[in-house]
Order: C-alpha cells, then sequence, then structure tokens
C-alpha cells in the first residue's frame, strides 16, 4: 500500500507542477503580447520612397534682352561687347533693376572703361575672366564655373532660375541674323530650354533679333567653347552658372 501511495503522491506532484508550469508559460506569453503591442515600430521601419526628380519640360526665364551694339554702332567697342551685354542681361534680372538701349549702352562703355584702367586693355574674355569681371567689377560673388557640363546640368540650374552665360565659336552657330561668316568667338546667355522641340532659349546679344533666341540642344551643344586665340575650337567646353 505504501508504495500505491508513493506513486498517486508523486503523480499528484508531477500534475500540479505541470500545471504551475502552464500558467506560468500561459502568463509569460500574455505578458509579452503586450508589450510587443505596446511597442511602436512604426518610425523604425518607414521606408522613405525617393520620388523620382520632375523635371519641367519648358523654362524660360525673364531676362531681359539688349544688344551688345544698343544704338546699332557696330564699332570696334560694340563688336567685341558680347561679354559685357551678356554680364549686363544677367545683372538686372538677378537685381531686378529695369533696363533698356540707354542704361546698357552706359553699362558697356563704363564697364570697357574699368577693364582699360584696371586690366590695360578691352580684350575678347575667356570664361574665368567673365567669372572675374562679375566678381571684381559687379562685386557679385555667387559665380561658378562648371566644365565638361551635360544637358542636364543647365536645365537644372535654370529651374532653379539661375541663368547660365556659355562662350561658343560663333561661326558654328549658323545664325540667320548674323553679318558673314559671323563672330568667330561670341558669348550666349541661356535662359531657358523647350524639350518639346529640343532647344535651348538664349539671349543673343550678337544681332537686335537675339531675344528668345533659339538654338538646337545639339547646335549649341557642339559650339561651346572657351576663349583660344590661336584656334577657338582647342577650347574647353565650360558654362558660367550665376547663381540668384
Amino acid at each position: 500500500m505504501s508504495k500505491y501511495f508513493k506513486n498517486c503522491f508523486c503523480f499528484t506532484i508531477l500534475v500540479i507542477l505541470a500545471a504551475v508550469f502552464s500558467m506560468w508559460s500561459f502568463c509569460q506569453t500574455n505578458f509579452a503580447e503586450k508589450e510587443i503591442k505596446s511597442l511602436d515600430f512604426s518610425e523604425q521601419f518607414k521606408f522613405k520612397i525617393k520620388q523620382p526628380e520632375i523635371i519641367p519640360k519648358f523654362i524660360n526665364l525673364d531676362i531681359p534682352f539688349i544688344s551688345q551694339a544698343p544704338y546699332a554702332i557696330w564699332d570696334k567697342l560694340h563688336n567685341h561687347a558680347c561679354e559685357e551685354a551678356a554680364i549686363i542681361m544677367v545683372y538686372y534680372y538677378l537685381s531686378g533693376q529695369d533696363l533698356n538701349k540707354e542704361i546698357a549702352e552706359q553699362e558697356i562703355l563704363n564697364m570697357v572703361d574699368w577693364q582699360i584702367k584696371n586690366w590695360g586693355g578691352h580684350f575678347d574674355l575667356s570664361a574665368e575672366q567673365i567669372a572675374w569681371l562679375f566678381k571684381d567689377y559687379l562685386d557679385y560673388e555667387n559665380v561658378e564655373l562648371v566644365y565638361n557640363f551635360k544637358i542636364e546640368d543647365i536645365k537644372k540650374e535654370l529651374i532653379q532660375g539661375n541663368p547660365i552665360i556659355v562662350p561658343v565659336a560663333g561661326q558654328f552657330l549658323g545664325n540667320p541674323y548674323f553679318t558673314l561668316p559671323g563672330p568667330e568667338y561670341h558669348i550666349l546667355v541661356i535662359k531657358g530650354y523647350d524639350d518639346e522641340k529640343s532647344e535651348w532659349i538664349v539671349n543673343d546679344s550678337g544681332t537686335r533679333r537675339g531675344a528668345d533666341f533659339r538654338y538646337s540642344y545639339q547646335v549649341l551643344e557642339d559650339s561651346v567653347h572657351d576663349f583660344n586665340d590661336k584656334d577657338i575650337l582647342s577650347g574647353g567646353k565650360v558654362m558660367i552658372i550665376i547663381k540668384k
């Protein structure tokens, strides 16, 4: 009989232990579920999906136009004033000032006079010298040179409202309003683009019809060359960004 009771006792103890373990496991599981439910992982697991950059199909900045010969006097000074005209157009756009031919003529003469006094003459200017003129003459520091740029680089700047100045081999532009054969070296202001027609919109000071003039993407890309007095086609591909 003692053996029977011993077995019963052991069995009872095992049943009690099993019951206690079951209750403990249930409580632990319940507690863990409550803990998990109380935790907020939403911030840790929020994946930010980068939205594709939307590039407009058309941009045209409101940059005023002037001819490099405001009074149509194409003398030696004005034949080489495309750099000054480009700078004036961009600067008046950025400063929000009105611009007309009287103001333009005086600005060109003042800028040429400053170069003669400070640089020893009035010459064709490279992209780097144009940037210096912005900084030294106009005290405008937010100017950047970018070499070997791509079409998308110009578009991104224009979208931000930043005008672009480019030096070009003028005779490669094929502008029908130039006096043949056209300027060997020339400066353009890029103010917009039209993706549907694959054209840049520029202010070309080399003709009185140069406001909102258009050159194809390919023509302008092929024509961009920095100043080189020996061979313009050896000049590098560079653009001048004038930032707001």
